[in-house]
C-alpha cells in the first residue's frame, strides 16, 4: 500500500510540475512540511519543491483576488429590451370636435352642425446619434391633404387610418440637417397656417444650413431649401414645388426675441394639381385662383414672402407673440396681376400648458385670388385664396397635456361679393 500511495503521489506532483514549470522560487526555510518530507525521501529535488511551493502560493493569491472581485452577472433579457425601447419616442394626440356653420341660404335653417374626430399616432426612432426615422398614422380621407378630420356619421362605418408621415432625418452636426420622405415640414421652417394648412404633410426633401451664430444681439442666420413632389406625369413634365427661406434670429435683451426672414416658392406645372381637383381625385380646398374658360390657371405661381415674429416671455403665465407675413405672387398674369397680394397677422397672449392657464389668439387672413396657390392653404376659412377672414381662439389648460379650444372664423371673399361664412369649433385635445 505504501508503494501504491507513493506512486500516486509522485504522479500528481510530477503533473503539477510539468504544468507550472519551475520559474518561481521560494525560500528553502518556507517549504511546506509535506514537500520537505518528499525532498528528504529523495522523491523530488529541492528545486522542484521550491517551484511547486511558489506556484501553489500564486494560485492561492489569485483565488483570493477572484473571490473579492465583483461578480459578473449576465444582463437579463429584460434589460436588453429596455435599452431597445429607449430608442423609441411615442408621439400622438386625439382631438374631439363639435363644429357648426352659419351661412344665409346655404343650410337647413341657415345652420349646420357636426361632430368630428382626429387621431394621430406614431413614433420617432433613434438609429444613431445623427440619424432618426419617423412614422405617423392619421385618420381622415386620404384624398384630402388639408384635413385629418373624420365626421361621426355614415351609420357606424369604420374610419380610415392612413400613412401621414414616414421619413428619415439626418443631423450630423448642429449646422446641417436633412429630412426626406413624407413629413411635416412646418417644424423645419417658418410658415403661417394661411399659406400651409396645419394638417398638410409634404413629400420630398428639405435641408437646413446654419450659416452663422453669435452670442450678442445677433443669434443666428440659417437657410432652408426644399423640393416637394406633387404629381408625376407619364406623358409630360411633372408637377413639383421648389423653394427656400433665409431667416435670422435676434436677442433684443431680457426675454425679447425677434425673427425675420424671406422665402420664395416656385410651383412647377401647378395645372396638374388643379386638374386633380377638377376631376375629384383631390379633395379639400376648392379652386379659388383665376381660371380661363377651359379651367386652366391664368397665372403662374412664384410667391415671395416676407415675415417677422416677435416674442416676449418675461411673464411665464402671459407670454406675448406677434407674427406678420406678406405675400406677393411674382408670376401673376392677366387678371391675376391685379390680385397678387396677401397678408397674415396674428397676436397671441398667454399659454395653456398648465391646468387653468389661458391663451388668447387673434388672426387676420387676407389673400387676393392669385396671391397664393389655393391647394394647401388654410382649409378652415372655407376658401383657399380670395379670402378675408378673422379668427379668434380661446384655449384653456386642463389636466396634464390636454386643453380645451374654442375657435371662431368669419370669412368672406375679396374679389366678389358673396355670403359671409361663420364657423365655430369646440375642441378637446389630449397629447400623448
Amino acid at each position: 500500500m505504501k508503494t501504491v500511495r507513493a506512486f500516486l503521489f509522485l504522479v500528481i506532483i510530477s503533473t503539477i510540475t510539468i504544468l507550472v514549470g519551475t520559474g518561481v522560487q521560494a525560500a528553502a526555510g518556507d517549504l511546506d512540511p509535506l514537500l520537505s518530507l518528499l525532498v528528504a525521501k529523495g522523491i523530488i529535488t529541492q528545486e522542484e519543491a521550491l517551484g511547486l511551493q511558489a506556484e501553489s502560493e500564486a494560485i492561492e493569491a489569485a483565488e483570493v483576488e477572484v473571490a473579492h472581485a465583483a461578480p459578473v452577472v449576465d444582463s437579463p433579457p429584460e434589460a436588453a429590451k429596455a435599452a431597445w425601447a429607449d430608442r423609441f419616442d411615442v408621439l400622438g394626440d386625439i382631438r374631439l370636435r363639435y363644429e357648426g356653420f352659419s351661412k344665409d341660404g346655404s343650410y337647413d335653417d341657415d345652420r349646420r352642425d357636426r361632430f368630428r374626430i382626429r387621431l394621430r399616432a406614431g413614433f420617432m426612432a433613434t438609429v444613431t446619434d445623427w440619424m432618426k426615422v419617423g412614422l405617423e398614422m392619421r385618420n381622415g380621407d386620404p384624398t384630402d391633404p388639408v384635413s385629418n378630420n373624420t365626421s361621426f356619421d355614415g351609420g357606424f362605418q369604420f374610419k380610415e387610418f392612413n400613412l401621414a408621415q414616414g421619413f428619415l432625418e439626418i443631423r450630423p452636426n448642429k449646422r446641417f440637417g436633412l429630412i426626406a420622405g413624407k413629413f411635416d415640414a412646418k417644424k423645419w421652417w417658418t410658415v403661417s397656417d394661411f399659406q400651409w394648412d396645419d394638417d398638410v404633410t409634404v413629400e420630398g426633401l428639405m435641408t437646413s444650413f446654419g450659416l452663422a451664430s453669435g452670442d450678442g444681439a445677433f443669434k443666428s442666420l440659417d437657410l432652408v431649401a426644399y423640393g416637394f413632389l406633387l404629381e408625376e406625369q407619364k406623358d409630360g413634365s411633372d408637377s413639383n414645388l421648389y423653394g427656400g427661406q433665409l431667416r435670422s434670429a435676434f436677442r433684443l435683451g431680457g426675454d425679447n426675441a425677434l425673427k425675420v426672414g424671406a422665402g420664395f416658392d416656385a410651383w412647377e406645372n401647378p395645372q396638374h394639381v388643379a386638374d386633380l381637383t377638377a376631376s375629384g381625385d383631390l379633395k379639400g380646398n376648392k379652386v379659388t385662383n383665376f381660371v380661363d374658360a377651359d379651367g386652366r390657371l391664368i397665372s403662374d405661381f412664384e410667391i415671395l414672402n416676407l415675415f417677422a415674429e416677435y416674442k416676449n416671455s418675461s411673464s411665464k403665465r402671459w407670454p406675448v407673440k406677434f407674427t406678420l407675413f406678406y405675400y406677393r405672387n411674382l408670376g401673376a398674369e392677366g387678371l391675376g396681376a391685379d390680385n397678387d397680394t396677401g397678408y397674415f397677422g396674428r397676436v397671441q397672449v398667454g399659454d395653456c400648458k398648465n391646468r387653468g392657464h389661458l391663451a388668447l389668439r387673434y388672426s387676420y387672413y387676407y389673400s387676393e385670388p392669385d396671391a397664393l396657390f389655393y391647394v394647401f392653404t388654410q382649409s378652415d376659412t372655407g376658401r383657399g385664396s380670395d379670402a378675408e377672414a378673422r379668427r379668434f381662439d380661446l384655449r384653456l389648460g386642463f389636466i396634464a397635456k390636454s386643453y380645451f379650444n374654442f375657435t371662431w372664423y368669419n370669412t368672406k371673399p375679396v374679389y366678389k361679393e358673396d355670403e359671409t361664412i361663420n364657423r365655430w369649433q369646440l375642441d378637446y385635445i389630449v397629447k400623448f
